[in-house]
């Protein structure tokens, strides 16, 4: 781990320039070491994840495969829509009962994780997705709250007890998936994953320890990302309104004898302005997490900061999406049609991160957030069970995070929008 410096990047530009040179500036050694200790690797496992990460002359990397794997199966096509198909057809059900089923006031967050781990984790896990069993997916989450503890404190069987208790849960449940080859019915990136995994030779324990990481990835931000553009969206209800009124036309409705068809047009919903600009500004003020870089040898940045090796570098996301000069003199409040209205330069949106590190599952975490949303506001009302909307505040206690979290509970009813009546919901692209 590096001893030196401590670098924080405020400037934009600079951050921009630190992605021009990955292989001096890394953030692969970043999630190798940070990975194996999270998830608790055996040492062959993080001795290959971390080899050859940063270098250029042709030898094989474990890491470098697996982040190609996820490039490959998770970019817009074909298998990126058969996943986000799977997890819309898994959302189903919960999509059907909303308004009947749930009589009492529900917990917004609390709810939108449990669609999560049906749909997109179902999707990308397959059908013997572990988290099924309640017990495993209330471990994730118990495990993700106090994550930062895992990587901060030695003896985290001791010091970080209920975390460490709950990685390991989730651990036995990948295991025995492994060991029942839950793998070869799951989306294409897992079986992509496993593939690369047997390449390297790492054992199926390893891999159940890696499945815990990319859990981690594709569900602890997706769910706060969620949950604010939701809240954005039907606490203000003439941005409810026009989302309802521009997502209305990817749905079409079929009656056949007398029974009910919905046909939403999933391949459409990037596309919607008003719907991604909402996620977009709830991700400017809440992806406030921080870059982090460690420097592989001593670089002059711009020709004229000298970046000493063995140092960290923090580019810290606040910096750049409250940077008044570039935002404007609203840059404090949330304006839902703020990314209809302007185009931000990259380097000063960075909720992905940006250059060759921008997150590679950032297209399936989109469709995600926009569909669950885009549904909710077509076949619900959410109202607040206090009567008004009240903001439930930012909690950023957890440094694991990219997407911070509110910190208090927001209490809901769903209730049924009139003239919507019970039937089939089947999705198209």
């Amino acid at each position: 781990m590096p001893t030196g410096r401590v670098y924080i990047i405020n400037s934009a530009d600079l951050a921009t320039s630190i992605q021009r040179s990955p292989l001096k500036v890394s953030f692969w050694q970043v999630e190798a070491v940070f990975t194996g200790t999270l998830v608790g690797l055996s040492a062959f496992a993080s001795k290959v994840l971390a080899a050859n990460i940063d270098s250029d002359d042709g030898h094989p990397s474990y890491l470098r495969d697996g982040v190609s794997n996820v490039h490959a199966t998770l970019r817009p096509g074909e298998q990126l829509t058969a996943t986000t198909r799977t997890a819309l057809e898994l959302l189903a059900p919960t999509l059907r009962d909303l308004g009947q089923d749930i009589t009492a006031p529900v917990d917004l967050q609390q709810w939108i994780a449990g669609v999560l781990m049906t749909s997109v984790a179902g999707s990308v896990f397959g059908p013997q997705n572990p988290y099924h069993d309640p017990e495993v997916a209330r471990s994730f989450w118990t495990f993700q709250e106090n994550a930062a503890g895992l990587l901060s404190f030695p003896f985290p069987s001791i010091t970080c007890a209920k975390s460490y208790a709950a990685r390991e849960k989730v651990f036995a449940a990948f295991a025995e998936y492994y060991s029942s080859r839950g793998c070869d019915t799951a989306s294409h990136w897992v079986q992509g994953a496993s593939k690369v995994s047997d390449g390297y030779q790492i054992s199926d324990q390893d891999k159940a320890r890696l499945d815990i990481s990319n859990s981690h990835a594709v569900l602890a931000n997706t769910l706060p990302a969620a949950f604010w553009t939701v809240y954005h969206i039907f606490s203000d209800t003439a941005v409810l309104k026009e989302v309802r009124a521009a997502v209305m036309p990817l749905l079409t409705i079929e009656t056949n004898n007398g029974v009910v068809t919905y046909h939403f047009d999933f391949g459409r919903i990037r596309d919607v302005p008003i719907l991604r600009s909402v996620m977009h500004e709830a991700l400017r003020h809440y992806a406030n997490g921080t870059g982090t870089r460690i420097v592989m040898e001593d670089t002059l940045l711009n020709g004229r900061y000298l970046l000493k090796k063995d140092s960290f570098i923090f580019m810290p996301n606040r910096s750049y999406h409250f940077d008044a000069s570039v935002w404007g003199p609203t840059v404090d409040a949330f304006d839902a049609r703020r990314f209809i209205k302007f185009k931000p330069p990259s380097a000063s949106f960075r909720a992905f991160g940006g250059g060759v590190n921008t997150c590679p599952g950032r297209f399936f975490a989109m469709n995600e957030i926009l569909a669950i949303s885009a549904l909710l506001a077509l076949r619900v009302d959410i109202k607040p069970a206090a009567g008004a909307w009240i903001h439930p505040g930012i909690d950023d206690s957890n440094m694991t995070l990219a997407v911070q979290p509110p910190k208090l509970k927001t209490t809901v009813d769903f209730v049924s929008r009139a003239g919507w009546t019970d039937g089939e919901w089947k999705f198209v692209h």
